[in-house]
């Protein structure tokens, strides 16, 4: 075992004009041990929620049997080699108020709440993020990131810092980047002008401490050195493309500087940006959106030309089922690319994607209804090995509240909490 010369701080940062640089997990900010030791560091844990809108066509998501021999539908096919990293969950629900009929307002607001709207304001309940955020966020620069591929809109988002503060994300992976990097954690706009102008990485800022920092570093130190700033380099350089891109000629739909034309790529982008500020431990609570509640996206690039929201009312017609399973199945291969990064950065003698604890949902389950019953739900990562991967655990009826699962979700990363919204207790049949 390589012993650095120097052990670093596990917060250190490289500083230059406009930037300042988090740095990922290195053997040299772990202190001189054996590695019995080592092995036996408690690592970091971190909690992820990732939403897409307007539900599934359940015939082609929901897997067939129980346990680990279920039998995966085309839906999550994309998933098949990360099979034993995440959990298929069914039965679970985000339906505070029976009584009432389900629609895009309460899907949002109770969805990572569990509380039901007041009508005619914003009043539900603090969202598990944010009850995580208040311990977890404690260790890192941001206690929470908010991200998302377009506004909004009228509705908020799923987070909310308390009962009447829904929180706003960001969908410009520039402005994402100089949060992230930008000096104490926001724009430089003189900095950022001059090293625009000179066309210059922001790595380039502080190259000469880079090239320090590898001299006092082992041989798998400088490996993952190069890995995360070569990734850097990468989002960087897509960012530059899309800001240097020609407007489209569509006066009536203009694009906001910095964010990809495609939206597969915007995706991509920030699941890369994600993963960066995990890797650095800027924070251990993050949500993204793939789109807003309601949305009227469409996906060219898979031939459909309705909008997504259309799609989604689908009043079981065949057509419209088939293009909803088709964009459930490139939603899925998006978040494959994502766990894969993720699964692909070693941290100790796992991943980070073994010591992270990551929702992927809808709010409906069956959108023409509105159903907010019987989510389509997986639960990915290992929570540092307290999470047992490679199953469908099927939850009977669909009265167990999602929150529920979001109790169990909080123990996991060591946020224990008693009540959340609607729920009635943690889950059991997710452990080793």
């Amino acid at each position: 075992m390589f012993i650095s010369k120097k052990r670093l701080p596990r917060r250190t940062f490289l500083r230059g004009a406009g930037t300042s640089l988090a740095l990922p997990l290195l053997d040299a900010m772990i202190p001189a041990m054996t590695a019995q030791h080592r092995t036996a560091a408690a690592p970091v844990r971190r909690l992820g929620f990732i939403y897409f809108p307007l539900g599934v066509d359940r015939e082609r998501w929901d897997p067939q049997g129980e346990g680990a021999d279920y039998q995966a539908n085309e839906a999550l096919a994309p998933l098949a080699p990360l099979r034993k990293k995440f959990l298929v969950l069914t039965g679970l629900s985000s339906d505070p108020d029976r009584s009432k009929a389900g629609f895009h307002d309460r899907a949002m607001a109770s969805f990572m709440t569990g509380c039901e709207p007041t009508k005619g304001k914003v009043h539900v309940g603090i969202s598990v993020d944010q009850v995580a955020a208040r311990t977890l966020g404690k260790k890192t620069p941001f206690s929470s990131l908010e991200l998302t591929t377009e506004n909004t809109g009228n509705l908020p988002g799923p987070v909310f810092k308390d009962a009447t503060n829904p929180l706003p994300f960001e969908k410009n992976p520039r402005f994402v980047f100089e949060r992230l990097f930008g000096e104490g954690g926001r724009i430089d706009p003189k900095a950022n002008r001059e090293r625009d102008a000179a066309d210059r990485s922001a790595l380039d800022a502080v190259s000469g401490r880079i090239d320090e920092l590898r001299a006092e570093v082992g041989p798998a130190d400088r490996r993952k050195l190069d890995q995360y700033f070569e990734s850097i380099r990468d989002v960087e350089r897509r960012i530059d493309v899309a800001l240097k891109k020609p407007p489209l000629d569509l006066p009536a739909t203009p694009r906001p500087p910095g964010i990809p034309d495609n939206w597969p790529d915007h995706v991509r982008l920030m699941f890369d940006l994600q993963t960066l500020a995990i890797q650095a431990d800027l924070t251990r609570v993050w949500t993204f959106m793939y789109g807003r509640e309601a949305t009227s996206m469409n996906f060219p690039h898979l031939g459909i030309s309705m909008g997504h929201h259309e799609i989604s009312h689908h009043n079981f017609e065949k057509y419209k089922l088939d293009a909803l399973a088709k964009i459930n199945v490139n939603q899925t291969e998006l978040l494959a690319y994502f766990l894969n990064r993720l699964d692909g950065l070693k941290e100790g003698d796992s991943t980070l994607l073994d010591h992270s604890l990551i929702l992927y949902a809808s709010s409906l389950s069956v959108p023409t209804s509105h159903s907010q019953r019987n989510l389509p739900v997986l639960l990915a990562g290992g929570a540092s090995g307290r999470i047992a991967g490679g199953r469908h655990v099927a939850f009977p009826g669909d009265t167990t509240p999602l929150t529920n699962l979001y109790l169990t979700m909080l123990d996991k990363v060591g946020v224990p909490t008693d009540k959340l919204g609607d729920s009635t207790g943690p889950l059991n049949r997710l452990e080793v």
